[in-house]
């Protein structure tokens, strides 16, 4: 809602400036912690130089999604991260920084190639690659190590891009620094942008060469959709931009391994939900969700406000950060009861709505910011729920910490027949 007489707050000032080292210190816990400091909702602080205002919540996430109120649009996503801070991750010019016609226009193309037909093949794919390879693990194995390639290979064969076997591990690496270095210190944020050239330069002439090819020549890949993908005027995306966008179809998939990594941490400490799921007696579905809310993966998104606007009767001037917590939302108490446990039988009593279960995103998929491969990362999980609860293992190495962004732990497990 827009506001002018909204209150803004006195405590957490924007005069308090929030450091680097600060978000670095208290990781996913950031914004709860500055919470429990002000005793307010709602809290306000510098990160940098922004102005931002954290919100947390289902009612919080609907506002944060609004495109409009009253008629006009309030908050645009281009200018709302840095790109020195991001841009290893999304590249220059993705859909994700778009707003209005031109994010509409363009989001259109991953909701159309990203559905149930793209859930099945990639999952048939894992199933195949994990029910080879899985029952010859033993001793100590890395997940990250095992779960990236076998990923990054469904994804490539979905797509219709070529990947020769000894690109492999080249590649996962690279996918999986752009992710490690989001928004992080500078020696991973140089590996994620070291990552991004390579990776981009080779999606380029990918794209390159599908521009080269007939367009009659068969069924088009997704690759080559993407490729030849024109914007709303009816443009050929510049091939930088495009490639970008071929790296999104990939790069989101194998950054799955991170709540892979969580699947085998909760099943591992939660021995009755793992005997539950060989039991049939809990929805693996459930299950998946439940690895979602609570793995941290993605820890707070952010909008920029395009007027002056209010939430909780904290006044959001035009021009600042409006910042949804993640992390807070997914275990916000008023939603979920004990928040912090892993129970997947809660979606029985609070079902999954667009704005109460947000770690890809909220909102709506089709017109929104919301993820639009959630379905793919749902399916994926889905399928190895039973193959991870049915493999013989302990976590032996160091599990995900809250305050590393994202956690990458080097998830050993000890695996045998």
């Amino acid at each position: 809602m827009s506001d002018t007489s909204a209150r803004r707050l006195t405590t957490g000032p924007w005069s308090a400036v929030t450091l680097p080292v600060a978000l670095l210190r208290d990781g996913y816990l950031f914004w709860e912690g500055r919470r429990r400091r002000t005793g307010g909702e709602t809290v306000q602080a510098r990160l940098l130089t922004e102005r931002a205002t954290a919100v947390r919540g289902a009612d919080a996430a609907h506002f944060f999604y609004g495109d409009f109120f009253d008629g006009e649009r309030a908050t645009e996503r281009s200018s709302a991260l840095p790109m020195t801070q991001v841009g290893a991750l999304f590249g220059r010019g993705p859909v994700h920084t778009l707003d209005g016609a031109q994010h509409a226009h363009r989001k259109a193309v991953f909701n159309g190639l990203l559905g149930a037909e793209a859930a099945r093949d990639v999952t048939t794919g894992l199933a195949a690659r994990w029910d080879e390879r899985a029952p010859r693990w033993s001793g100590a194995v890395d997940v990250f190590d095992e779960i990236g390639p076998m990923l990054l290979e469904v994804g490539c064969d979905w797509a219709g891009i070529p990947l020769a076997d000894d690109e492999i591990a080249g590649r996962t690496r690279d996918m999986l620094a752009m992710v490690d270095g989001f928004g992080a210190p500078s020696g991973r944020q140089l590996r994620a942008r070291r990552a991004r050239r390579r990776t981009d330069a080779w999606s380029q002439a990918l794209v390159e060469e599908s521009r080269r090819s007939p367009a009659d020549a068969g069924p088009p890949r997704p690759l080559d959709v993407v490729a030849r993908h024109r914007d709303e005027h009816g443009r050929l995306l510049p091939a930088h931009t495009a490639a970008v966008e071929v790296v999104n179809l990939i790069r989101p998939l194998v950054a799955v391994s991170w709540l892979v990594a969580g699947l085998f941490e909760a099943l591992d400490v939660h021995p009755r939900t793992r005997d539950d799921v060989l039991a049939e007696r809990v929805s693996t579905t459930n299950v998946a969700q439940e690895v979602r809310r609570t793995y941290p993966f993605v820890p707070f998104l952010a909008a920029r406000a395009t007027r002056d606007l209010s939430w909780d009767g904290v006044a959001i001037p035009a021009g600042t950060l409006v910042v949804l917590d993640v992390w807070g939302t997914n275990h916000d108490p008023r939603i979920w009861r004990d928040p912090d446990a892993f129970d997947p039988s809660r979606f029985q009593r609070t079902p999954v709505t667009p704005y109460n279960l947000v770690p890809q995103g909220g909102g709506s998929r089709e017109g929104g910011h919301r993820c639009p491969g959630e379905d793919v990362t749902l399916a994926v999980l889905g399928t190895l729920v039973d193959r991870v609860a049915a493999l013989r293992y302990r976590v032996v190495g160091p599990r995900a910490q809250l305050r590393r962004m994202p956690p990458r732990p080097r998830l050993l497990v000890h695996a045998g027949r």
